[in-house]
């Protein structure tokens, strides 16, 4: 029988823990980023259209056409990137 020393009993499961709310914070935090500059993007596109062909533009569009598909693009390129890094980290053991 192995056991396991009293020092490191659950230190396992703490570390698939912390590493998994390490990658949904930073999928998180990429993902509201994400969504802010997209609409800031998707408001300051509306707005010239508007200017460029002389009508009422409908913001509506700057979240449904930009910000939302930008906001998903970067989140799920944040949370496969912040993956790869925690992955790469616990093989290297940083």
């Amino acid at each position: 029988m192995h056991s396991t020393p009293p020092g490191r009993r659950g230190a396992g499961s703490r570390l698939v823990f912390t590493s998994t709310v390490r990658v949904l914070f930073t999928t998180l935090i990429f993902t509201a980023g994400g969504m802010g500059l997209g609409l800031l993007l998707g408001i300051i596109g509306m707005i010239t259209y508007g200017l460029v062909a002389g009508v009422q533009p409908d913001m509506r569009n700057a979240y449904r056409h930009f910000a939302i598909p930008v906001a998903i693009t970067v989140g799920c390129v944040a949370f496969i990137g912040a993956l790869v890094l925690e992955i790469r980290a616990r093989r290297t053991g940083i």
